[in-house]
């Protein structure tokens, strides 16, 4: 049965249950960053000539754009994809990256389009969990293979009351409005407050008290955030239990403040986990699925839909290293001074990321890991006014994939014209860990990138990237190969020349004036399409449940 795979399920939760992590010591750590809402030309190395703006526009000036050293650094000396695929939204992203699998077996078909199941009383779920159509996720084999793991950022997976399932054994990140209560801390949130005589809900800005008209549920991310932590670590006089807010330590309390930087408290969580696998000789798996990159309300300057703004950074050519500012901010309700704080915009989250990836290095190196350390950074689908939710060409699923391991004998550099998918990165993640064997037999759409990355293949293995989305006109596919791409308004376009831009191909119109291989790929795409195309036939979950 395509995705349940009946007695092999079960057969999968009594390994990972039963795993001994003894001989872990050898294992590389990883460490996966992902970035919200960012398109490859946000970042210098794909050198695409424009960028987006502060107000989504594409420009090529540079004052809006990133600079980028850590990434720099990791396009020369590791690897970096031009031609790496996602879907257009999150959620079906992010399902793919935990699984390796398209939504044909996951059912995470697009933001609010999910399966339905039947649970084991008999009662219908809207939202199928991915633990449970596909049960060897990312978590569960970095768990099965002995990895200390934990999942950071921004968890997204519609179903917080069952974290373990994912196989992760703590975790750091901001809520969804609907998972959980807000923190007790904060009054950085808009809420709805009832209906007005339109039936439309009224938000309010529990900071100021005021009606935000257009806004949606939110909580901070950035200042004075809301951080659900999720089994930390047990510590005197420390609030401990399977989900509990930061602050939870008497010192945490007292630094907390509206100048507290709710991805800064992330990373001092992720360092401690570091140092605490690294003292246990316990290998670590960080999945840290960032919020930097997505607009949100901006809680400091009462703005509803922008790039909040980060704290200052400052790189030090001599020294190569990033100075951050303290940041400082005073006032109440909606009137606030800021020192060591920038205005905002996607510059600067871009930016961000590249320092949360520079710490990531210099705690590696500070643990004297670094060489036994492979860093891979991603995002889920394209900039937002460009790319996010849109059908054209390949703005949508089009992402950046960086793959950086100083010490562990890569055998490519620089950039890749290699088409690779997001599913990749569960079975590579596998290779890596040495649990390869426990894919056997289980139905994943990902190849693994490590005999390019690491062994003597001097191509990947993928033939085509495919991807796909739920519109007001139905659900769409995507899909593209060495020669010709399909976008999801159904339009056929010449990709045998890679763009500066990564998007200015020219559309196909006439096929019979193209070389045979050109109409022969088509055809075979097609043939991809149409065996993935389930949308109506098996939209929702009908299967075997773990036990």
């Amino acid at each position: 049965m395509k995705g349940g795979l009946g007695w092999f399920v079960v057969l999968c939760w009594a390994v990972l249950a039963g795993v001994d992590s003894a001989a872990a010591g050898s294992k590389p750590n990883i460490i996966i960053l992902i970035g919200d809402d960012l398109s490859p030309r946000e970042f210098p190395p794909y050198d695409t000539g424009v960028w987006s703006s502060t107000d989504e526009e594409t420009t090529d000036m540079l004052k809006y754009r990133a600079r980028t050293p850590m990434l720099d650094k990791m396009a020369r000396e590791g690897v970096f994809f031009d031609r790496y695929w996602s879907t257009p939204i999150c959620a079906s992203s992010r399902a793919m990256m935990m699984t390796g699998r398209y939504a044909s077996i996951t059912k995470w078909w697009h933001n609010f389009d999910y399966g339905s199941w039947v649970d084991e009383n008999g009662n219908v779920g809207d939202i199928v969990p991915l633990w449970i159509t596909s049960p060897l996720g990312i978590g569960q084999l970095a768990t099965a293979a002995g990895y200390g793991t934990l999942w950071g950022g921004r968890a997204g997976m519609k179903d917080v009351d069952n974290l373990e399932k994912f196989g992760f054994g703590s975790g750091v990140f901001v809520p969804a409005p609907q998972e959980v209560p807000a923190s007790s801390l904060s009054d950085f949130q808009i809420v709805g407050r009832g209906t007005d005589e339109n039936g439309d809900k009224i938000m309010v800005n529990l900071d100021t008290g005021e009606v935000e008209p257009g806004a949606r549920a939110h909580r901070s991310y950035t200042w004075l955030p809301h951080v659900l932590l999720f089994n930390p670590p047990k510590e005197e006089g420390a609030e401990s239990g399977r989900l509990v807010y930061y602050p939870n330590t008497e010192e945490t309390k007292e630094a907390y403040n509206i100048g507290t930087f709710g991805p800064d408290v992330d990373m001092d969580v992720t360092k401690a986990f570091m140092e605490s696998c690294t003292e246990n000789d316990k290998p670590f798996f960080l999945y840290a699925t960032s919020r930097i990159g997505h607009k949100a309300y901006d809680f400091l300057n009462g703005e509803p839909d922008t790039w909040p703004p980060t704290p200052k950074l400052w790189w030090n050519p001599n020294t190569q290293r990033y100075v951050k500012q303290e940041s400082i901010v005073t006032g109440d309700a909606g009137n606030y001074t800021t020192t060591g704080i920038n205005k905002g915009g996607i510059r600067r989250h871009v930016e961000y990321l590249d320092y949360t990836l520079w710490q990531f290095e210099e705690k590696c190196k500070e643990l004297g890991v670094l060489d036994n350390t492979v860093i891979i950074f991603a995002t889920d689908n394209g900039t937002k006014g460009y790319g996010k939710a849109v059908e054209k060409k390949q703005r949508g699923p089009h992402v950046p994939l960086f793959v950086y391991a100083p010490g562990l004998g890569m055998t490519k550099k620089g950039r890749s014209h290699e088409l690779a998918s997001s599913v990749d990165l569960l079975p590579t993640v596998a290779d890596l860990m040495g649990v390869s064997d426990l894919l056997d037999g289980y139905e994943i759409n990902g190849e693994s990138l490590y005999p390019y990355l690491f062994g003597d293949a001097e191509k990947h293995t993928r033939e085509y990237n495919f991807s796909y989305q739920t519109r007001f006109i139905g659900h769409v596919q995507l899909i593209r190969g060495s020669y010709v791409m399909k976008d999801g308004a159904n339009r056929w376009f010449d990709v045998s020349e890679e763009k500066r831009d990564l998007d200015s191909y020219p559309r196909i119109y006439d096929w019979s004036s193209l070389p045979q291989e050109y109409r022969d790929e088509r055809d075979r795409l097609r043939d991809v399409m149409a065996e993935q195309y389930v949308y109506e036939t098996e939209h929702d979950y009908v299967g075997p449940l773990p036990s």
